[in-house]
């Protein structure tokens, strides 16, 4: 942003406008806003011998920003410039499906990909998503398509959408990345199902 040019004061009126102007140019901190994995399940053990890769998560161009983004009817956008995401959603997203994926299948070794601590994994996730952000009339809306494969041979295993449409209770931006999350949740509980009925050993051999 260009640095705000000194205001020529001249009567009551030229006073006001260099209030204005210089209030926009010193305003606020915008406020940042993260997505966070479901709570961890103190009771479960850690021990399952499944390790997972999960991909970079793909998603449209207009999400892939700091500012968030919501509809304002079927055809417009919004995006503010006070409320933005503290970090790239895909990044957020991708980060918070491997915390999911790892309480939900009760394993540490669930790992972004590339990872430079497992060569191969018994499966591989890769998530696409249509749609990630509230609609116009006020639901935060998840649609994606997701891929588990086979982590040495890549033949795909399952492949499936998931389609979720959650109510924001009010136009707070912190109300709706907690829905953001939970619809999150609710996707990774989808995922771990499907490789839950996967063989826990010699998962190569699928």
């Amino acid at each position: 942003m260009p640095a705000c040019a000194p205001i020529p004061r001249r009567g009551l009126l030229s006073r006001l406008v260099a209030l204005v102007i210089v209030t926009g140019c010193s305003g606020a901190e915008p406020r940042l806003y993260v997505l966070t994995p479901m709570a961890p399940n103190n009771d479960a053990s850690r021990n399952s011998r499944r390790s997972i890769g999960i991909q970079p998560v793909s998603m449209p161009e207009y999400l892939d920003r700091s500012e968030i983004v919501t509809y304002t009817s079927s055809y417009e956008l919004k995006s503010s410039r006070d409320d933005l995401w503290a970090e790239r959603l895909p990044a957020n997203v991708t980060r918070v499906v491997a915390d999911n994926l790892s309480i939900l299948l009760g394993t540490n070794d669930v790992s972004v990909l590339p990872s430079k601590n497992i060569d191969r994994f018994d499966y591989e996730v890769s998530i696409e998503f249509e749609h990630f952000e509230r609609t116009a009339v006020g639901d935060g809306i998840l649609d994606a398509h997701w891929t588990i494969l086979n982590g040495e041979t890549q033949k795909v295993i399952t492949r499936k959408r998931t389609k979720l449409n959650t109510r924001v209770p009010d136009d707070e931006y912190t109300s709706l990345a907690a829905v953001m999350s939970n619809n999150l949740a609710l996707l990774s509980q989808e995922i771990a199902a499907a490789i839950t009925e996967r063989p826990k050993r010699n998962a190569s051999s699928s």
